[in-house]
């Protein structure tokens, strides 16, 4: 063997020591500190926001930007930016909860009880075109689990929790 060859062979040895000393050191990472879930829409920033009752107090409208991949906060300011955040409403207050459609999918917004029923036909027609809005008005009442797209349940689901004033 040439002088050249040993040094090759010495050279590529460790090249392929270290490639398999960062590969174990990935995984073994990846074990030890498991990846925080994100949210599936670029426009979300976070997947919980405030659920302090006392944030919720003065809020009677309730704005969602409405995508596939989840609803995401815009107003009031505890859910900007939240994809699918948890509603916190008063039972018996009066809310308008509006939406915008920014993905040309058709979308609704309706409330659904435990048994996957709507509440007091608490649900808006849909559209599929971007930019279109809709409003729904509303009593919040106990009944109350989720609010959601029925067209997309599996992506675009909240919850909503019903406080006592």
């Amino acid at each position: 063997m040439t002088p050249n060859s040993t040094d090759r062979r010495t050279f590529l040895s460790g090249v392929a020591g270290t490639l398999t000393a960062v590969s174990v050191t990935g995984c073994l990472g990846n074990e030890a500190e498991p990846d925080e879930p994100e949210p599936v829409v670029d426009a979300a920033e976070s997947l919980e926001g405030d659920t302090d009752p006392e944030t919720w107090r003065d809020v009677d409208e309730i704005v969602f930007d409405g995508y596939v991949g989840g609803w995401v906060g815009v107003e009031p300011p505890a859910i900007d930016r939240v994809e699918n955040p948890t509603l916190v409403l008063v039972s018996g207050r009066e809310y308008e909860i509006t939406w915008e459609n920014m993905d040309g999918v058709h979308h609704n917004i309706a409330f659904w009880d435990e048994d996957s029923e709507v509440v007091e036909e608490y649900s808006t027609d849909g559209n599929e075109t971007v930019g279109m809005v809709e409003t729904l008005a509303f009593e919040a009442t106990p009944e109350m689990e989720h609010y959601l797209c029925e067209y997309q349940q599996a992506r675009q689901i909240g919850s909503v929790r019903v406080i006592d004033d």
